[in-house]
């Protein structure tokens, strides 16, 4: 029978240790409380993905499953990633790693927790043809906008993704919206894991015939300052925006305004216009 070693930071008040248990002959270890029901969480195995970076330590088990209860016993450990070759499993302390998946044939990774529902309600919030430029955790080819989808719901930092329809590339975004709001690419989708498809309530407020100066994040062009305010609403750091009527550009601001400098030909209004 094999049987984890024993390590001083056990004594210390820390699961597992100061890293994972490892197999040690002469050795018998315990944490004082532990899981030792079936494991019934497989469902949540990604085969031919690797979770790259978070590590807190790595040993040999005998396969996935005893991998499973390795995390377990781990504290910390909320994730882990099994390399096929050698039986070794890598305990991680970040769900999908540092940064999410990446393909590897030779490896199997899991969470300890994950959603496998449908992706049906999360689809509502693609924003087609639009781009999400910056803040990259990670790029990995899939088959389609769906699984790219199942790939950020699996990394602990994604909030976004944007999809490129001809090389089928997944970018998993860390910021909503990317580093500052939406671009106008054709051939390409994005989106936030969560939105709001709700018709923007800053129409009932009293608009601007002026222009908001300065605190400039993005300009894009759109149909109405409808969609402006919908463009704003999915972009984080986001607080007013300014519709210029005569092309139809929508300039997208990092502040909320008490000033203005009077431009002609523009609509402007703060997200936040309750006062």
């Amino acid at each position: 029978k094999q049987w984890y070693q024993r390590r001083v930071a056990i004594t210390a008040g820390r699961r597992g240790g100061s890293t994972v248990p490892v197999v040690a002959e002469g050795y018998e270890s315990m944490n004082m409380e532990c899981d030792n029901s079936k494991v019934s969480n497989m469902k949540c195995l990604r085969e031919g993905l690797v979770f790259g970076g978070a590590d807190i330590g790595n040993t040999v088990v005998a396969d996935e499953r005893e991998c499973v209860k390795l995390c377990r016993d781990t504290e910390g450990c909320l994730s882990f990633t099994f390399r096929l070759s050698d039986n070794r499993c890598y305990a991680k302390n970040r769900r999908g790693g540092t940064s999410g998946p990446s393909l590897d044939r030779n490896y199997n990774s899991m969470n300890m927790e994950c959603d496998n529902s449908p992706v049906t309600e999360t689809m509502k919030c693609l924003r087609q043809g639009l781009s999400f430029p910056g803040y990259d955790l990670i790029q990995i080819v899939v088959a389609d906008v769906e699984e790219c989808i199942r790939h950020c719901r699996d990394t602990e930092l994604c909030q976004s993704l944007t999809f490129q329809e001809s090389s089928h590339r997944c970018y998993l975004k860390s910021r909503r919206g990317g580093s500052s709001g939406p671009t106008v690419s054709p051939g390409y989708s994005s989106l936030n894991l969560e939105c709001d498809n709700s018709k923007p309530e800053q129409l009932k407020c009293s608009t601007l015939d002026e222009k908001f100066a300065g605190h400039e994040m993005r300009h894009v062009a759109v149909s109405h300052l409808e969609e402006c305010l919908r463009r704003c609403r999915d972009t984080e750091g986001c607080q007013a925006v300014s519709f210029r009527e005569t092309d139809n550009v929508c300039e997208m601001k990092s502040a909320k305004f008490e000033w203005w400098k009077i431009r002609n030909h523009y609509k402007s209004v703060n997200m936040d216009c309750s006062n």
